[in-house]
């Protein structure tokens, strides 16, 4: 799934590049050129939205038999902020003052959220992570020499786990895990300013929803202390909201 990511992000970069190769008309309303490739570095926050629901019947596992699947009370939520940070890479080319282009992004995310089972508060705690995600998105911008605003969107793909862990069932501690790469969508928006002809500083927001996956993994003990024959199955919802300042280097004019 990465190498696909970064073989899309060349492709769409690549496309960028040789559709601006066809202008020459100059830059009007705009001393300073955007046009080029750049790379760079972002850090900020992201707040996290997870959501892990039970969509089957469970039988000893981390729901009570009360709960329907699927219906009110048969999820985990989770929110978390924490501290987020990665690299990027675009190109983009300037027409008079419309500025548009291609970028490719990673992050990894400190988010990390336990919570303790309403049903079973003794003994159960959920976990939710995103571990990290990834962004190629198109950008339309419009420039006011030095400052650029613009607006985004594309692709996102980001890694995400939940654990359910039964810590004291009759002694014996088990866990039900999944993680793995979820695909959506990102949108959003941001402000960059040219401090020097090379050096570009920015702050960017972006919204990731990473849809939902559904996995099957172990139940945990059924009431007579054996391993339940029915497995949990979960689907995993993640979606996060980014907040990044970022530094960027320019190359070329």
């Amino acid at each position: 799934m990465k190498r696909l990511i970064a073989i899309a992000a060349l492709a769409g970069l690549s496309a960028t590049a040789a559709s601006a190769a066809d202008m020459t008309a100059p830059v009007a309303g705009s001393a300073y050129d955007w046009s080029g490739f750049y790379a760079g570095a972002h850090i900020g926050v992201a707040n996290s939205h997870i959501k892990a629901m039970d969509t089957q019947q469970p039988d000893g596992g981390f729901f009570t038999d009360i709960i329907t699947p699927g219906g009110p009370g048969s999820d985990f939520g989770f929110s978390d902020t924490n501290i987020a940070g990665g690299a990027h890479i675009g190109y983009q080319s300037q027409w008079n003052q419309i500025v548009f282009g291609g970028e490719a992004t990673w992050t990894a995310t400190g988010i990390d959220k336990t919570i303790t089972s309403p049903y079973f508060p003794d003994s159960d705690t959920e976990t939710a992570k995103l571990k990290h995600y990834a962004t190629v998105v198109g950008r339309v911008g419009y420039a006011f020499d030095r400052f650029m605003v613009y607006a985004k969107g594309g692709y996102a793909g980001g890694e995400v786990s939940f654990n359910a862990h039964d810590c004291c069932y009759v002694d014996r501690g088990v866990s039900y895990d999944q993680s793995g790469w979820q695909n959506g969508y990102a949108v959003g928006a941001g402000i960059d300013y040219a401090l020097t002809d090379k050096l570009i500083l920015g702050i960017d927001y972006t919204h990731i929803d990473l849809g939902s996956k559904t996995g099957t993994g172990p139940n945990v003990y059924d009431d007579n202390g054996e391993h339940g024959n029915n497995p949990e199955t979960f689907k995993i919802r993640a979606r996060a909201d980014a907040v990044m300042a970022r530094l960027s280097y320019k190359f070329g004019n």
